[in-house]
């Protein structure tokens, strides 16, 4: 009880301690800028004005008229590029939009991405191996374990837009049936 009335008996800290606060919201305002009387108005002359003395120009009168370029319609969004060991699907699209796609195209057909790096543009598959058996006793024994290849989707930028490559697990350029599949599916999703 000593304690308690003890601290009551201490004199206030506020005379000790100045609430600074509104000092510093004025410290960081800087005082309005004046410009000098020899930089105001027409007095100032232009040596580079391409030999244009009318101060009156509006800046539309010299500048182009950009026209845009639409895309060209004719060809796809995406298509599948057959070329043995590289075949490829090249997709019209950028980079970021394409990784978007990809994605979203590999989730919507199940596949198990193990998987993804956007820095490196590389999607890590795992796609179970066919076994060959296809008896109902060999489908549910779940003791086993599944036997899966690694398989890496690579996205490079290309001159007309991006590549999508299938790759194996170190990286080099296959032509399987598990590949020509999984174009086929992205290329089902990525084409309109």
């Amino acid at each position: 009880m000593a304690v308690l009335s003890a601290c009551g008996m201490m004199p206030s800290v506020d005379e000790v301690f100045v609430d600074q606060r509104e000092a510093y919201k004025r410290a960081h305002e800087l005082p309005s800028l004046e410009v000098p009387p020899d930089l105001s108005g027409s007095v100032i002359k232009d040596e580079y004005d391409g030999g244009v003395n009318n101060n009156d120009v509006s800046p539309s009168a010299y500048s182009n008229v950009v026209q845009t370029t639409p895309l060209n319609e004719s060809q796809p969004s995406a298509e599948l590029i057959q070329d043995g060991v590289d075949s490829h699907l090249l997709v019209r699209d950028s980079l970021r939009n394409a990784w978007r796609k990809t994605i979203s195209a590999l989730e919507e057909k199940n596949y198990d991405i193990e998987d993804k790096n956007r820095q490196t543009s590389l999607v890590y598959l795992n796609i179970a191996k066919n076994s060959g058996s296809s008896s109902m006793l060999s489908s549910l024994s779940f003791w086993k374990k599944a036997e899966t290849d690694v398989y890496v989707v690579e996205l490079q930028r290309a001159e007309n837009g991006i590549t999508v490559r299938v790759l194996d697990e170190e990286k080099n350029r296959i032509d399987n049936a598990t590949s020509q599949t999984l174009l086929t599916d992205l290329l089902a999703q990525l084409a309109p």
